[in-house]
């Protein structure tokens, strides 16, 4: 299920006054949706995949956005998801687990805790508390309603709680 943009126009649109261009845009927007990707997979590389596959369908639907950060941050979203599908399918039909990579600076047992969460809680918990988005947001971009992230949030919260405390008793 990919995310609806919501954010292409069509023909005879008008665009806004001051858009700031494709280079502006990767530079003030890069490092924050490279985070998010790595937050979101757990896996340096593959965010960084992400993140340049994102870029490059973004500059080819350049002249009909209307907002490309938000179109940015949900086709990041989108291909994190896709990227744990393909990640579950290699999963199912290979003899040997995959491992997912962390390499984020800023990742600690917090982030190992994280990244052990079912998907669905592990998106709705870093679009909600790293990206700080609204429920209403993180329902949008999760194509669910509010009432789910909601319970996406409060029992993904349970399970870091319970997955820090397995961890500092081991």
């Amino acid at each position: 299920m990919e995310v609806d943009t919501g954010n292409v126009t069509g023909p005879g649109s008008r665009a806004s006054p001051r858009r700031p261009g494709l280079e502006e845009v990767y530079r003030s927007e890069r490092a924050a949706v490279l985070r998010l990707a790595t937050a979101l997979t757990g896996d340096r590389l593959a965010a960084e995949d992400i993140v340049q596959d994102a870029f490059v369908e973004m500059s080819r639907r350049w002249d009909r956005l209307d907002n490309p950060r938000g179109y940015l941050r949900t086709a990041v979203v989108n291909r994190s998801r896709s990227h744990h599908r393909r990640l579950g399918t290699i999963r199912r039909h290979s003899p040997r687990p995959v491992a997912l990579m962390v390499e984020a600076p800023e990742l600690d047992e917090l982030w190992a805790v994280l990244a052990r969460l079912p998907h669905r809680r592990r998106v709705a918990l870093v679009l909600r508390f790293y990206e700080d988005l609204s429920v209403e947001e993180i329902a949008r971009l999760m194509k669910c309603r509010p009432g789910t992230v909601s319970s996406l949030l409060h029992r993904g919260l349970d399970d870091l709680r319970k997955g820090m405390t397995d961890d500092a008793g081991s």
